[in-house]
Order: structure tokens, then C-alpha cells, then sequence
């Protein structure tokens, strides 16, 4: 094998076979639509999670400050 087909053997793997470079075209847009919909669905915990710490941090003990 010459050294310019070594170079491009992995483009040529997926150039002379349609269909795998159909299924990993298929396979990198399934997995953007899955991290984009689990991060869709993660929205309204992420919310309440902030809401719970501003309320914690405005709730907090301040008896420890010391006064000059």
C-alpha cells in the first residue's frame, strides 16, 4: 500500500461504503438529540436546585460575624 492511500484508508473506509457513513452520520445526530433532550429535561431541576441554594444562602447563620 502506497503511503497517500495509508494517509486516507480511514476516509476511504467510510468513501466506499455509503452505508457506513450513512449509520455514523445516523449515529453523531442521534447522539446531539439525545444530549440535547436530556439537557431539555434537566432545565426545571437545575432551577430549583439554584432556588434552594439562593434561599440557603439568604437564610444562613450569621450570628458568627464579628463585630469591630
Amino acid at each position: 500500500m502506497s503511503a497517500t492511500i495509508a494517509r486516507v484508508q480511514g476516509v476511504l473506509f467510510f468513501a466506499l461504503h455509503p452505508k457506513r457513513l450513512l449509520a455514523l452520520i445516523g449515529g453523531l445526530v442521534a447522539g446531539a438529540l439525545y444530549v440535547w433532550f436530556v439537557a431539555v429535561r434537566a432545565v426545571p431541576g437545575v432551577h430549583r436546585r439554584k432556588s434552594a441554594a439562593r434561599e440557603a444562602w439568604h437564610d444562613r447563620d450569621r450570628t458568627g460575624i464579628s463585630s469591630p
